[in-house]
């Protein structure tokens, strides 16, 4: 089932830092799509919920450094 998750993320300063959100949440199973924004300090992420779980997503950011809100 496709869904679509925001996430309040903060510590990205840069456009590399969206690419590397973008790039490591890509190579994810299930996840179709990824809009990360500095300025807004969010990630949204369509994905397939049969494949992928919020939590993994959300510990994908984290491990490359980024803060996500809870």
């Amino acid at each position: 089932m496709t869904e679509h998750l925001k996430l309040r993320v903060t510590g990205m300063t840069c456009g590399g830092c969206e690419n590397a959100i973008t790039f490591t949440l890509m190579q994810l199973a299930g996840v179709q799509q990824v809009k990360a924004s500095r300025e807004q300090e969010s990630v949204e992420v369509t994905y397939d919920s049969a494949q992928v779980s919020k939590d993994k997503i959300a510990h994908a950011v984290t491990d490359l450094g980024y803060e996500v809100a809870a």
